[in-house]
Order: structure tokens, then sequence, then C-alpha cells
């Protein structure tokens, strides 16, 4: 009996290193519904349809991993955004770093990092060497303080193209100010080419954003009456748990040991 209760401990423990549960109930990997895009906006033969996130960290980074309905490859264009709330003391309510119409209210406060990527391809040539390089998309962080700032550099950033696409972004959690045990919250976003381009699909609403192009959205929590918002908080990395673990574990059989010399 005394072993069991042991296990359950550890696995408890160990429990944690897993996504806490969403704002609106999801965890990781966070899931939208398919096909929630107005017919009359154009979804990029799906891959503006997005189905899903995984988010996931360690001692140094943070990754999100986007899942698409689609074939990037075959589309080549598209736009891919996530909106991040960590609750500093700079937010904005109302913009972001491209200057989309698309905005993002948590229970923290505004917006303050944006990412956003592109996965169409593009070419340069160098004047003189002659030489001509492809371009495979891109990604870009913003930083709001008392306004937007950048763009600077992700820790990593790719796409696999397939029936269905992900696209993968890699910070670092200094690059958002982010330390284990914060919660930040968060939207993804895909979208056109178009400068005023809005949220064709947002990932924490099962439903259609919106009907125009350019129309205002909105990310915020169902509660408060908003189309929805997903939370994440940073975890230890599951080898620290697990050495916490078997630090409880040690503690408790050695207490029980003394207790059987007595």
């Amino acid at each position: 009996m005394k072993n069991t209760l042991l296990t359950i401990t550890a696995a408890a423990l160990l429990a944690t290193a897993g996504n806490l549960q969403a704002v609106e109930g999801n965890s990781s990997p966070y899931t939208d519904a398919a096909g929630d895009i107005d017919p009359g906006i154009a979804n990029a033969g799906g891959t503006l349809d997005i189905l899903g996130m995984e988010v996931t960290n360690n001692a140094t980074d943070i990754t999100f991993t986007l899942s698409l309905n689609g074939n990037i490859s075959t589309t080549d264009w598209g736009n891919f955004m996530i909106g991040i709330s960590t609750g500093s003391t700079a937010i904005t309510n109302t913009g972001n770093g491209w200057v989309r119409p698309i905005q993002l209210n948590s229970p923290v406060g505004g917006m303050d990092y944006w990412i956003g990527s592109w996965v169409n391809t593009s070419t340069s040539s160098n004047t003189n060497t002659g030489i001509v390089t492809t371009n495979f998309g891109g990604a870009q962080l913003w930083t709001y303080g008392t306004n937007w700032s950048g763009p600077a550099t992700l820790a990593g950033y790719s796409f696999a193209a397939g029936a269905t696409s992900s696209i993968t972004y890699t910070a670092t959690l200094a690059s958002l100010g982010l330390a284990v045990n914060d919660t930040f919250y968060f939207d993804a976003y895909s979208s056109g080419g178009g400068g005023t381009d809005s949220a064709v699909d947002a990932l924490a609403n099962p439903n259609v954003s919106i009907t125009a192009w350019n129309q205002t959205y909105t990310s915020s929590t169902t509660g408060s009456g908003g189309p929805g918002l997903n939370s994440y908080q940073v975890v230890p990395e599951p080898s620290t748990v697990a050495l916490l673990a078997l630090s409880a574990l040690g503690v408790a059989g050695y207490a029980a040991r003394r207790r059987a010399r007595k």
C-alpha cells in the first residue's frame, strides 16, 4: 500500500510538466474547428484554415506549432500570426506589430508581443555575383513598449507541407519576458498578404471570425463575452519535475526508514 501511494504522488508531480487547461477549456494541443472561414473569403486551398496549435517549453525556449488544413507548398501564400499578452505594464488593446485590424484583450491586459510570419517564397539576386537566392517564408517578433518595436529574429522558424501543413515557431523565454510558472494569454491567426487583412481564422474561435477582409477582430475570453482566448503556463522541464519527484520519494523513504528503526 505504501509503495502504491508513493507511485501516485510521483505521477501527480510529473503531470505538472504538461500544459495547464486553457481559458476556453482546452489543453495543449489547442484545437480549432475545421472549415470555420466565411465562404466569401478565400482560404488559400484550406491553408488559412487553422486546425490547432501545440505549445511546449524547455528551460530556455518556448515553441508554438501551428497546424493548417491544407498544403502550403501548392498555394504559396498566406500569413500567420500569434498575439501574446503576458501582463507586462507595456500593453496595447488596439493594435499589433503589423498594424493589422487584429486586437487582443486578456484578463491581464492587452497585447505586448506579436509574431508575424509568411510561407510564400521570394527570390533575391546579388548584383555583384549574379547569384539568385530563393527564400522560403520568414518570421518576425515585435515587442510593444510605448509603441511597437522590431522586427527581431526568432530563435527558430520552419514549416512542413503536406495534406495538412505545420508551422513551427521557437522564441526564447527571455525575448517574451517569461519565466517558469508565468502564465500568458495568446491567440493565433491566419490572414492574407494585404496590410489591412484581418483574422481570416482565429485559433481560439471555433466559429467564423470575420466576414470581410478588413473587419476588425478582437480576441478575448468567452467569459467576458468574447469569441475565445487561450492561455499557457510556462512549466519546469520534465526532467526537473522528475528529479523533484524522485527527491520527494527519497525524503519519504528516508522518513519511513527512520520510523522503522525507532
